[in-house]
């Protein structure tokens, strides 16, 4: 999922979008069946003499988050993604074997990089003890062997049958989650370079995966960080609409959502190509950086996150299978951590503005 969520990650939702916009005219506004040598014709028979600007057209204002409006889907995206990565930040401490993703807020009169999310990689003894459960997993393979196979891209109409999110009704819905995806892509991958955590095939001859391995790191597993992103990101938004209702509907779906991301990130593990404990880190990674989009988009704050991979192991050493039912919220002492105090992260205003106009979408 991690090497190609973030481009076309719409498809299969989105495929018939533009098809049938034009139906009764031959070619469409995109131009792909009328012809250059068609449209040249068609000026030189009607145009006439050329009487300069006769049209009223005005200037969009400068600076102004919303002129997102005029602007094409690709070029949005690029704008919203820059916006929100400026400031963004990674550190490694070689002791501990620690990575840190730092936020500075590079709009502030006082500039400080503060931390977002620290990880400390499991240790190679420890990935070698969760070969024991990837090898385990591998009996469900028959069961699961379609969804494996349909998740390998991004899984959107996995999510919509959960949220009833629809191509026609959630246009900048599903940008925004085309934003987390590119946000979570270009993290993970750092994170991965930086711990290097080699895959189970390369442990054991006997793994032996159902899908073709990443070419890229284990540890932490993308299609985990980034399934949790969106569904922390979908609550969100369902609890923010106008509304939205008490108990509000992301609210009354986060158990679905939740149960949704962690059965995609399960699968990897089935598929044999992740650990347990990898899903475990992308649960934390992508609830964080979904926290972070949806706190850079309302000018909120954040809490630090943490997740310590020495830690992911039952009292007596044995390997700690990933669960949902494992609390994130412990301040210390835990593999999962979070901070008492809050980190401000400032107000995108690009971001901000395609957020809102996904609010609008479920009134």
């Amino acid at each position: 999922m991690s090497s190609g969520m973030s481009s076309g990650m719409s498809s299969g939702m989105s495929s018939g979008m533009s098809s049938g916009m034009s139906s009764g005219m031959s070619g469409g506004i995109s131009g792909a069946v009328v012809s250059a040598d068609a449209l040249i014709l068609s000026r030189a028979a009607i145009v006439g003499p050329f009487n300069g600007a006769v049209l009223h057209a005005s200037e969009p204002a400068f600076n102004d988050p919303s002129n997102l409006a005029l602007w094409a889907d690709g070029p949005r995206h690029e704008a919203c993604f820059s916006e929100l990565v400026e400031g963004l930040a990674f550190r490694t401490r070689s002791g501990p074997r620690e990575a840190i993703l730092e936020f500075a807020n590079l709009q502030a009169s006082n500039i400080q990089r503060r931390p977002l999310v620290k990880l400390r990689a499991p240790t190679k003894a420890q990935f070698k003890r969760q070969l024991d459960l990837v090898a385990a997993y591998a009996d469900l393979r028959a069961d699961r062997a379609v969804e494996i196979v349909d998740q390998k891209t991004p899984p959107i109409v996995f999510w919509s049958t959960v949220a009833g999110l629809t191509a026609h009704r959630h246009k900048k819905t599903l940008q925004l989650i085309d934003l987390v995806f590119s946000l979570v892509v270009l993290v993970e991958m750092r994170f991965k370079q930086i711990f290097a955590s080699i895959r189970p095939v390369q442990y054991s001859p006997q793994i032996q995966p159902m899908i073709e391995t990443p070419g890229h790191g284990s540890w932490p597993s993308g299609h985990a960080t980034e399934a949790f992103a969106v569904a922390v990101l979908l609550e969100a938004l369902m609890n923010a609409a106008p509304g939205a209702g008490s108990p509000p509907n992301g609210s009354l779906s986060h158990e679905q959502l939740q149960r949704l991301a962690a059965r995609i990130a399960t699968n990897r593990v089935v598929a044999g190509v992740h650990y347990p404990v990898d899903s475990a880190c992308g649960r934390l990674l992508g609830t964080a950086l979904a926290e972070f989009l949806v706190a850079r988009a309302t000018g909120t704050r954040v809490h630090e996150r943490g997740f310590d991979g020495r830690l992911f192991e039952e009292a007596d050493g044995a390997p700690m299978d990933f669960s949902l039912h494992q609390s994130m919220n412990h301040t210390h002492g835990h593999a999962y951590t979070r901070s008492a105090g809050t980190v401000g992260v400032g107000n995108a205003s690009l971001v901000a503005w395609l957020w809102e106009e996904a609010l609008k979408e479920w009134k």
